[in-house]
């Protein structure tokens, strides 16, 4: 065997494992299927957000998005997912390109590095599983997200945009990173997003009339619209999870989940209306806090790489919690913020300015270690002990996993790692 082969071995066996699970996980109908029916269903002039597909289910994407999807309908189901998910590990390679390419890996020796790169991947493998199982789209939001932030970094304000704008046209996540750009000055880029945005929501009109385009951007806003009694007692499914159903059924004693277990979850009783108010109040908290992450004034750039992260993991991170009709997939977006919070962890552990310490340093080390090993619980309990699926749903232990997430976040600030401080930040 060749001194090459001897050193690539375990990316070629890794890569034979990874397209067998990707073989495996293209069987059945998942997500995909629904994308492909709303994308053959648009050139029928079927309007595919009052459409049920497969029994139960509604198209709440962009028309754009189901029209570039057009190539994968003449394929059979099956093939076209595994090309789907195929480009999917691309997209997943990106992302960790970029978030490694923001963060001091130089600090790490070589087994500090290895210890950190694979437990991040452990960290979001819940996530990775659902989202390949499901052949879901979270994955390309996030990697349109971050590569276009990414390319607006680099000074590529037009591509940047391009990305940023057709993540937002898709699937309305991203569009928290619109005051994230005002905030930090990109006025080129915020121009390009707004002008992208619109050539993503009338382009189709050109394929499949106006009058019919103008008709589905109506209906589909009637489904996104937050104001929708469905969207703040946010119940509808057992698999569910953000801060809206958390706190209908933290609030709401009968909040119209049919698959609760008849186990006592409410701590008061409260009217839509007092629920609606006090979820609205919850997403302006977490909004406001993005102030917190900045660290900076207004139109000013981030101080460091290690800041853009930092920030940009808080912006991700709230995405699933602040927006309803959330499924366990879309916490995928928690990936920068957990690969920032294991590089902070792996660094205080290996790096050796970490010798000189204070007296409560391995103590606040080891409480660390401690809540993220219980985030780890918290957001893939699924994958450890599926057993108890249901008591996890029931109880949504991922919101919870989340929001200690913020707390952790908050609490491990870039400055420390900057200026190699040994001290772990104090409240």
């Amino acid at each position: 065997m060749s001194e090459h082969l001897k050193s690539k071995w375990p990316f070629y066996v890794g890569g034979v494992i990874l397209f067998l699970i990707i073989l495996f996980e293209a069987q059945g109908r998942g997500d995909f299927s629904i994308f492909l029916q709303a994308s053959s269903g648009l050139w029928q002039k079927q309007n595919v957000y009052t459409t049920i597909y497969n029994e139960w289910y509604h198209y709440y994407y962009g028309v754009f998005f189901a029209l570039i999807l057009s190539p994968f309908t003449l394929l059979p189901l099956y093939v076209a997912k595994v090309i789907w998910l195929c480009i999917n590990v691309f997209f997943v390679y990106r992302i960790w390109k970029i978030l490694s390419s923001w963060l001091p890996l130089d600090k790490l020796s070589k087994i500090s590095k290895t210890i950190f790169v694979i437990l991040s991947f452990v960290f979001i493998s819940r996530f990775l599983r659902d989202n390949f199982h499901l052949s879901q789209v979270t994955i390309f939001i996030l990697y349109l997200t971050l590569e276009g932030l990414y390319l607006i970094s680099k000074e590529k304000h037009l591509a940047g945009a391009l990305l940023i704008a057709l993540g937002i046209d898709t699937k309305l996540l991203p569009i928290v990173i619109i005051p994230y750009l005002l905030y930090r000055g990109e006025w080129r880029a915020l121009l390009y997003v707004f002008l992208f945005i619109a050539v993503f929501l009338f382009m189709p009109s050109l394929f499949i009339g106006h009058d019919f385009n103008i008709t589905l951007l109506q209906d589909r806003w009637l489904l996104l619209n937050p104001a929708n009694q469905t969207h703040i007692l946010d119940t509808s499914e057992r698999s569910f999870h953000s801060l809206t159903t958390l706190l209908a059924t933290l609030l709401v004693e009968n909040s119209g989940d049919v698959y609760a277990l008849p186990i006592k979850r409410n701590i008061a009783d409260i009217s839509i209306e007092k629920l609606n108010l006090v979820i609205n109040a919850c997403r302006v908290i977490l909004v406001a806090l993005t102030l917190y992450f900045l660290e900076t004034m207004p139109f000013k750039k981030s101080k460091s790489q290690v800041h853009r992260l930092y920030e940009i993991s808080y912006l991700c991170l709230i995405v699933p919690l602040i927006f309803p009709h959330q499924q366990h997939y879309a916490f995928f977006f928690i990936f920068p913020a957990i690969t920032y919070l294991l590089y902070y962890t792996v660094y205080l552990y290996f790096n050796k300015e970490t010798l000189v310490v204070s007296k409560n340093f391995k103590m606040k080390k080891m409480a660390l270690v401690f809540i993220l090993f219980l985030i780890y619980f918290l957001t893939n309990g699924h994958l450890i002990l599926g057993e108890f699926n249901r008591y996890y749903d029931h109880f949504k232990t991922l919101t919870y996993g989340a929001l200690m997430v913020v707390v952790v976040l908050a609490a491990c600030r870039p400055k420390k790692l900057l200026l190699g401080t040994t001290e772990l930040p104090s409240k």
